[in-house]
């Protein structure tokens, strides 16, 4: 069939500048577009192939590389000020160690218990006993602990594994003659050595015959008792043992001891706050200064006080009304039990509730009370020249401190007192500004 076609026209664009590829098969010159005529002059058949971008075929690589140079020249110094003012900058760098890829490991440190005493070179610490944990849960490494913890400088000093399996109670006192006592689980006595700060298993008990089979309990004394310890030994028999003497008692002989003459008694000068009692409970509670006999390590008793009562002298019995009483201070029994020479009211004109003598010395007192009875009115915390009884300062305990009992919790040091509760330390200067406080 002939051909009558005059004008060929591009199917995509209709543009009419068109080449011919082969027979029958044309090319747009305007989109490139490739299209073809079927013999029966009715269908053109067409495929278009997008052109390519104008502008980079126009380019060659001469024009590509002075373009190049003239993005580097504007980019340069934009980098150059940016590092600048990176490096010049106050805030610190800091650097992630995950971006190793290495995984964080967890650590924890729950305590058990806090031992307040001062070093051999008088620097107050906390002895912070507890566990160690570091691991996640499938590879957790746990290791119990002793750790000493420099207030004044709020940094630990030394860290020691404790020899135990697990940690589930501890208790501590400091003796009269400055040991540092320590006991674990109920069952182990150590001391802590005040120069290297090393936990010391004692076993200088096992010189003693009843002692020998070892301890299956061991406790302290109440506190303001005799320095020592009530024990259980592994025969199953009930003794109290004093170390700094070396000696044991049944507790029908320690009761005795307390009342006994000391070999060689010393006279010191101590401080207590009266009790109110029941025969004159509406008494004021006073501050006494008094002298009694003592000797370190040997037994004695805290459970004498000051207190207006009916005394009945060394009679015993049930008694009914005032009949053969008269109003004293202390009891006749007490002031036995007390080795008591003298005593008097230090401050008569001061007014105390809720009251405790926390340390004292020949120098000076140091004293807790409340000024009303409100339990909602703070502690006052006093220190009080020992001689004139003039006070030196007062303060109140810091924001989120508050210490409930305090009893065998104060320990004094060259750097001030450490005032030692459940979790948290208070360090108060010997000129009552606060040296430093430490939440465990």
């Amino acid at each position: 069939m002939s051909k009558h076609i005059k004008v060929i026209k591009c199917p995509h664009c209709g543009s009419t500048k068109v080449k011919e590829t082969r027979p029958d098969y044309y090319q747009c010159e305007a989109c490139s577009t490739e299209f073809f005529l079927d013999s029966d002059d009715i269908n053109i058949n067409h495929r278009y192939i997008a052109p390519e971008n104008n502008l980079l075929n126009g380019l060659n690589a001469k024009h590509l590389a002075i373009i190049g140079a003239i993005l580097g020249f504007m980019i340069i110094p934009f980098v150059i000020s940016t590092c600048f003012s990176f490096l010049s900058s106050d805030d610190p760098i800091t650097f992630n160690s995950t971006a190793n890829n290495e995984p964080k490991i967890e650590e924890s440190f729950s305590f058990k218990k806090l031992v307040p005493f001062v070093t051999k070179d008088g620097r107050a610490v906390v002895a912070v006993f507890g566990v160690y944990s570091r691991g996640d849960y499938a590879k957790k490494i746990t290791e119990n602990q002793i750790r000493i913890y420099d207030l004044k400088k709020d940094e630990p000093i030394k860290t020691t594994q404790l020899p135990i399996e697990k940690l589930k109670e501890v208790e501590g006192r400091t003796f009269d003659d400055g040991s540092v006592n320590i006991i674990l689980n109920n069952s182990t006595w150590y001391t802590i050595d005040k120069s290297t700060l090393d936990l010391k298993e004692m076993t200088n008990y096992k010189n003693v015959p009843e002692l020998e089979s070892g301890f299956a309990n061991i406790k302290f004394l109440s506190s303001g008792d005799s320095d020592g310890f009530k024990i259980m030994t592994n025969t199953a028999k009930e003794r109290f043992y004093l170390p700094i003497i070396n000696k044991v008692y049944t507790q029908r002989e320690l009761f005795e001891a307390c009342e006994k003459p000391l070999p060689n008694p010393v006279v010191k000068t101590d401080f207590d706050f009266s009790r109110t009692t029941t025969d004159y409970p509406e008494q004021e509670i006073q501050l006494i200064k008094y002298s009694h006999y003592t000797q370190v390590g040997y037994p004695k008793s805290d459970s004498w006080s000051f207190g207006w009562c009916r005394d009945f002298g060394r009679k015993w019995g049930i008694f009914v009304g005032n009949e053969g009483s008269v109003k004293a201070f202390i009891s006749t029994f007490d002031k036995e039990r007390a080795r008591l020479i003298k005593y008097e009211n230090f401050t008569p004109d001061a007014t105390y509730f809720s009251a405790s003598v926390l340390w004292s010395n020949d120098s000076h007192v140091f004293i807790r009370f409340k000024s009303t009875a409100s339990e909602d009115a703070e502690y006052v915390y006093q220190l009080l020249d020992a001689t004139t009884a003039k006070p030196l300062w007062s303060v109140k305990e810091p924001e989120n401190y508050h210490f409930y009992s305090l009893q065998g919790h104060v320990v004094h040091s060259p750097q001030g007192f450490i005032i030692c509760g459940y979790n948290k330390v208070w360090l108060l200067g010997l000129n009552g500004k606060t040296v430093a406080t430490r939440e465990f």
